[in-house]
């Protein structure tokens, strides 16, 4: 999928990196809703190649563990690899360099999350030369921001060096604002934006499950803008779905949510999941499909199960993997009867006397 870039000023739909509460997410401002309609598509690229010389990063980014100065430089210390899709594996090339006249072994390359892939101990750094220190991030599965840090240590001398990897993830085609506001009674139904920012025409198909109506109800076209229907007054006994999906025909955006902000939504899982819900894609009628979690502040803490609680599907955990703190949990979902379209439903997650429960949703075709 092409990385285009967006303003600072729209807000993503979940802040999961930085782990914040889900009622935090707000409005994008009326600029960022009008940059949004015109902001051009900028290719994708991977970090450019660094200078002979070490050179500063263009942007100062604070770390979150504590640097400690010393003799070896890296170049670049901060890569932002933009916005790209979710689920996204995005790689880079740090170089670091010794200007010591005497070779300098790399003690240890930890990254501070499971996400960031590393190997660099007991590789040497040769006098007054460098080494290239190549490394990757696999961003999460749904619309947000994701931050991981490395920090590297070296034989022999006391430096710490924090490095530091950001991107945002979004989808080809972006809600504005990002939520559905369902708060008030008379917002209970009401039409919602949805703009193509790569360009590209498509239609809505559903939403919420039904077909997709626009809102002044004229036909569906192709468009790179579209403004649909949603109501949750139609069924008064269904509860209000903590995320309204939408079903396109764009091919690099079949499904997305929007978070709908209601007084029954509220979502506060005693495990710290990364997101609060995951996008797991597309899945063959009868088949299965296998995405990632992560789960923060696991420490040597595992999980015993994960089951759907929609009887027409079958969750199970496939393999955990532990980075002393954070815990990713690959996951194999199976159609045993969903019908047709898209889902939303909670699997649960038990770990040790805790149990909690993360929104899944996808598209069965």
């Amino acid at each position: 999928m092409p990385r285009f870039r967006v303003p600072a000023l729209l807000v993503a739909v979940v802040l999961a990196a930085c782990g914040a509460k889900d009622e935090t997410v707000a409005a994008a401002t009326s600029v960022a809703e009008e940059a949004a309609r015109t902001e051009p598509l900028a290719s994708q690229a991977q970090p450019a190649t660094p200078p002979a010389r070490p050179a500063q990063p263009a942007k100062q980014v604070q770390t979150t563990n504590k640097p400690v100065p010393g003799p070896i430089v890296a170049d670049p210390p901060h890569v932002d690899f933009g916005v790209v899709a979710p689920g996204t594996v995005v790689s880079a090339n740090i170089k670091l360099f010794n200007p010591l006249d005497t070779p300098v072994t790399i003690k240890a390359a930890k990254p501070t999350c499971t996400c960031t892939t590393v190997d660099m101990a007991g590789k040497v750094i040769p006098p007054k030369g460098s080494i290239d220190m190549p490394m990757s991030m696999k961003t999460s599965n749904s619309v947000g921001e994701r931050a991981a840090e490395l920090i590297v240590v070296f034989e022999g001398m006391p430096q710490q060096m924090v490095l530091r990897l950001d991107a945002e993830t979004a989808y080809a085609v972006r809600a504005n604002p990002a939520y559905v506001d369902a708060l008030a009674p008379e917002r209970m139904k009401g039409a919602v934006e949805l703009l193509a920012v790569d360009g590209k025409p498509f239609k809505v198909l559903t939403v919420d499950g039904k077909p997709a109506a626009t809102a002044d109800g004229s036909p569906m076209t192709a468009a790179t803008r579209q403004v649909v229907r949603y109501d949750f007054t139609t069924e008064p006994a269904k509860p209000v779905p903590p995320f309204l999906i939408v079903a396109t025909d764009h091919p690099d955006c079949p499904v997305m949510d929007l978070r709908v902000r209601h007084e029954t939504t509220r979502i506060t899982p005693s495990l710290a999941f990364e997101e609060f819900r995951s996008n797991v894609g597309i899945i063959p009628a009868k088949g299965s499909i296998e995405f990632e979690i992560q789960i923060k502040m696991m420490g040597q803490n595992r999980v015993q199960a994960a089951v759907s609680l929609n009887p027409a599907a079958k969750a199970e955990v496939v393999s955990q993997t532990s980075d002393g703190q954070n815990l990713l949990v690959k996951l194999r979902l199976t159609d045993q009867g969903l019908p047709k379209g898209t889902f939303l439903f909670p699997c649960r997650f038990a770990s040790g006397s805790k149990s909690a429960d993360l929104w899944i949703y996808g598209l069965v075709r």
